[in-house]
């Protein structure tokens, strides 16, 4: 109120966001930890966290130290569900063919 007087709604007003990105964690479940990203406006969404590239020889080393379990092993490059990934980057430091990389 003293920094605006009077109808004190009007200070919601001062700040609005029109476009933007953001990631949110649900950590209800500690052993399956949900990820997602939220999106305010017309942008577009940028993918972040880590991708495992074609080179990919199906070793498993990666599923091994994920703290989520959330590679899914069962093909040829193996694949990060990118809802319950931490990014904690445990699996680029193992994959002996270092085709784990990060985006964004």
């Amino acid at each position: 109120k003293k920094i605006y007087p009077g109808d004190t709604k009007d200070a919601i007003e001062v700040f609005r966001l029109y476009e933007a990105q953001g990631e949110y964690f649900d950590i209800s479940n500690p052993s399956n930890i949900v990820r997602d990203t939220i999106t305010i406006g017309k942008t577009e969404v940028v993918q972040i966290g880590y991708y495992i590239g074609k080179e990919c020889i199906g070793c498993k080393l990666c599923y091994s130290v994920c703290p989520q379990k959330c590679i899914d092993i069962s093909s040829v490059p193996v694949t990060i569900n990118q809802n319950h990934c931490l990014h904690c980057g445990r699996c680029a430091e193992i994959c002996p063919k270092q085709c784990i990389k990060k985006r964004g």
